[in-house]
């Protein structure tokens, strides 16, 4: 394991949101590695490491108290892990403003003026769920159209989820 000023072992174990549609599998940061930790100023700590050796970027995410890492069943698959095993990890604080821009939506911010502008204006953790939205497509019609939902969404013409307003 390369070197993180962070490093601990815990369990994967299920978390239960509330909702029968949902279970989260979750490692529960140790309390006395959240103590050396800037959480009170970023509550949705963002961090990058290694975990089983498996080069990872996540955010703490905080309920209750306390804050978990949340892993997909590809990502354990690719870890070697499941419920139950415990799981090595280790971090390093990441930059919290950075954002990874798909390259269609750095195309149409150096193109139009206004989206460049309104995407400025913008929060880092906007500006990454918006981002994320466009990248995630898998054609570029579907970017082009998810590009032209996220201007929407910043003008106030959709909702959050790219529904349109009613006026």
């Amino acid at each position: 394991m390369s070197f993180y000023p962070h490093q601990f072992e815990a369990p994967v174990e299920y978390y239960d949101v509330g909702s029968s549609r949902y279970l989260y599998t979750v490692v529960w940061l140790p309390d006395a590695v959240a103590a050396q930790l800037p959480l009170t100023e970023f509550p949705r700590l963002r961090i990058t490491g290694e975990a089983n050796e498996v080069e990872f970027d996540a955010a703490l995410m905080p309920v209750a108290g306390r804050h978990y890492l949340l892993f997909s069943r590809a990502m354990l698959r690719t870890m070697g892990a499941a419920v139950g095993d415990h799981v090595a990890l280790a971090f390093r604080i990441a930059d919290q403003e950075a954002v990874d821009i798909p390259a269609a939506l750095a195309q149409a911010l150096a193109e139009d003026e206004e989206l460049s502008n309104l995407w400025d204006q913008q929060t880092a953790g906007k500006k990454r769920g918006l981002a994320y939205r466009v990248a995630s497509a898998k054609s570029p019609a579907t970017q082009a159209r998810r590009i032209a939902e996220i201007f929407d969404i910043m003008t106030g013409r959709r909702d959050k989820y790219g529904k349109l307003i009613k006026d």
